[in-house]
């Protein structure tokens, strides 16, 4: 939970201690979760790697909507696998 500054400065130096913990525990879980996701795309993209080569190397016109939609999903995983933290700035 997010607190104030006001809030933050009226705790106790035990109080701000267990927050910092506790943040540390959640940015560690969550660096494990984009780890294992990031593991499961890349093995996707390899087991699909042809398919993902001809989406890549077609354009949208020609497509159908699944078609366009599997294209551009490829293209978020190819992207999410070389630059993970790149979709979070959109």
């Amino acid at each position: 939970m997010q607190r104030t500054r006001n809030e933050l400065e009226s705790m106790s130096h035990d109080e701000l201690v267990d927050r910092v913990l506790e943040a540390q525990d959640m940015l560690r879980e969550g660096l494990a979760v984009r780890d294992s996701l990031h593991a499961v795309l890349n093995m996707l993209l390899k087991a699909k790697a042809s398919e993902v080569e001809h989406y890549a190397s077609v354009e949208d016109t020609g497509l159908d909507h699944q078609e366009q939609d599997l294209r551009k999903a490829y293209a978020a995983a190819r992207h999410a696998v070389s630059n993970p933290s790149g979709l979070l700035k959109k």
